[in-house]
């Protein structure tokens, strides 16, 4: 699909890497440029397996006048640049974009960074220190009443991800006009626009929505042998459904009354759901309700299409989850080798 596409990756850890992963799963050419010591994920080798498969490595000094040299006679000849350094490490070292559109002027070159190239803060930051700052923490953790680390990496994700959309973007107009482009992504800016659903509250000075908060429709519970969500928002037939499956008597109120009495209700709830294990209710509720039960992610391949499922061949063989779009005429790269230090 992106045949004919190549890339020129400066980028450690998850977002840099991630995203030109997602590439060349669609078919680009990524030469994955290492320091001497390489890629600090390395030590993490599953990880490093699951971020670069398919992808050439070239080991470059770039603090070296040799090593830019080189790096700039790749450019000339690719078309994407996509980096990672804090702001004004590339432009130091001479490998930023206006060195790189000297060589080539319709090159796309992408800088992902935690906040920005014009931050306000320049302290280096890992996801941990983006999403705290976002204040996802808070939001994580608005049922606990406290900060909260939710233990999932979302601003290096989101990064990744709006800088591949951005990537292709500016691929298709390179296309259509021969123009390049630089792009500027900050963690910070795309892990807010990851959450619509409450930045439209919180930035209108509303608090988090009560669908999320004080719906006891929209809850966790504790069966005998394990737990189990509820995703009810302002769906009178599902309530209905739910409270007719579990026989309580709130079926006909309103969504308002249920958030107003949030706390007799969800005691209710958790009653008749403590009483049955997670087997009998996934029996009880079949179809009728949106619900899951907890499980570990281990357990939950047998949910999804296998097509999604790959192998990356390294110091073993690594089974890893690919681009999940399915196609009716394409199949991307999950599957690959991952490139040792210095293997092209």
């Amino acid at each position: 699909m992106l045949d004919g596409m190549r890339v020129i990756e400066m980028a450690y850890f998850y977002p840099g890497p991630y995203c030109t992963q997602m590439l060349a799963e669609l078919g680009a050419e990524v030469i994955k440029i290492e320091p001497p010591t390489g890629d600090p994920i390395r030590y993490r080798r599953e990880i490093f397996a699951a971020l670069n498969r398919n992808k050439r490595s070239l080991v470059l000094n770039l603090k070296e006048e040799k090593g830019r040299k080189k790096f700039l006679e790749l450019v000339a000849d690719s078309d994407v640049v996509v980096e990672g350094f804090r702001p004004g490490v590339a432009a130091k070292l001479g490998v930023d974009y206006e060195a790189a559109r000297e060589v080539n002027p319709s090159i796309i070159y992408c800088s992902i960074s935690g906040m920005g190239q014009n931050p306000r803060i320049n302290a280096p930051v890992h996801d941990i220190n983006v999403i705290s700052m976002a204040g996802i923490c808070e939001i994580a953790g608005a049922k606990l009443g406290k900060p909260y680390d939710p233990n999932v990496q979302i601003s290096d994700f989101s990064s990744a991800v709006f800088a591949t959309i951005a990537i292709l973007s500016a691929y298709v107009r390179k296309l259509k006009t021969g123009e390049g482009c630089y792009i500027d992504i900050s963690m910070l800016g795309t892990v807010l626009a990851a959450i619509p659903i409450h930045s439209s509250r919180l930035l209108n000075g509303m608090e988090i929505a009560e669908d999320f908060v004080s719906n006891p429709g929209y809850e966790i519970y504790r069966a005998k042998d394990g737990y189990i969500t509820f995703g009810i928002l302002n769906e009178p037939h599902f309530w209905k459904r739910l409270c007719e499956a579990l026989g309580l008597d709130y079926g006909d109120i309103t969504f308002e009354e249920r958030v107003e009495r949030q706390e007799e209700i969800r005691r209710a709830i958790a009653e008749k759901v403590g009483e049955m294990e997670a087997k009998e209710l996934e029996k009880l509720l079949g179809d009728k309700v949106p619900f899951g039960i907890v499980s570990s992610l281990e357990n939950v391949r047998h949910l999804v299409d296998e097509e999604i499922f790959g192998t990356a061949e390294f110091d073993r063989s690594y089974t890893i989850v690919g681009f999940p779009a399915i196609f009716n005429n394409f199949r991307p790269r999950r599957s690959g080798k991952v490139p040792k230090l210095g293997e092209g």
